[in-house]
């Protein structure tokens, strides 16, 4: 079976998370379909993360605060109540590595400004 042609850095190591290199150069709307809290190996030791599962791809992301923040302002504090609710991804850089942000939603009625502190 051929595997299709890596285009990026992140598709050379692929995983159960989405990488910001997958996304592409294009907004990426998706489906919440899960969200559930794992303990995770970071620099710094253990962290207890949410993590957000999408319907049809076996991908997820770590909701890390800053996306947490915006997910939250779209769609309100209960987030069991975020699936099925429609987040528009994007490949953004932070501290000078590739990363995923959040854009919106095609499910907010306008535009909304979230400040992150």
């Amino acid at each position: 079976m051929a595997l299709k042609k890596p285009v990026d850095w992140d598709e050379l190591y692929p995983g159960r998370f989405l990488k910001a290199g997958e996304l592409g150069e294009k907004p990426v709307t998706m489906t919440i379909a899960d969200i559930n809290l794992e303990e995770l190996e970071s620099d710094d030791g253990k962290k207890i993360k949410g993590i957000v599962s999408f319907e049809r791809t076996h991908k997820m992301i770590p909701l890390n605060k800053t996306n947490g923040i915006c997910i939250r302002a779209m769609f309100g504090r209960k987030v069991q109540e975020w699936i099925g609710k429609h987040v528009t991804l994007f490949r953004s850089v932070w501290n000078g590595e590739d990363c995923i942000r959040v854009w919106g939603s095609p499910d907010i009625a306008e535009d909304m400004t979230v400040t992150v502190q």
